[in-house]
């Protein structure tokens, strides 16, 4: 795969987690790898969630168009895995996986946007 069609991949990803969901895990640092299985996938920093202090966040696509999610602490220690996450599924699963289920109770079940309107005058 060339390192363009890494970026697709990555991009594609990302694009699919709503911004919100990452702005209040402090997602930041976002690249693209390659495992050791030659899958790819969107990598990328989490610090002060509820549950992980700081982390590094791994979703890589496998091979049944679905992802796996793995969530390790800074000394590389896995924390948490989630395997054959649907799309549609994937916000969901990361706030499930980096907050506590007692805060997620506290939030809105709808993910707040911005309408940004324009006056007419």
């Amino acid at each position: 795969m060339t390192n363009q069609e890494m970026l697709q991949v990555g991009n594609t990803i990302k694009s699919q987690i709503h911004p919100t969901v990452l702005m209040c895990a402090a997602a930041r640092n976002f690249g693209v790898y390659e495992d050791s299985k030659g899958l790819f996938g969107l990598q990328f920093n989490i610090s002060n969630t509820s549950k992980i202090k700081y982390g590094t966040v791994r979703i890589t696509l496998n091979g049944n168009d679905l992802y796996n999610i793995e969530i390790t602490n800074r000394t590389k220690k896995i924390i948490v895995v989630c395997e054959d996450v649907y799309c549609d599924k994937l916000n969901e699963t990361l706030e499930g996986m980096w907050e506590n289920k007692e805060t997620i109770k506290k939030w809105d079940p709808r993910i707040p946007t911005f309408q940004l309107t324009v006056d007419s005058n």
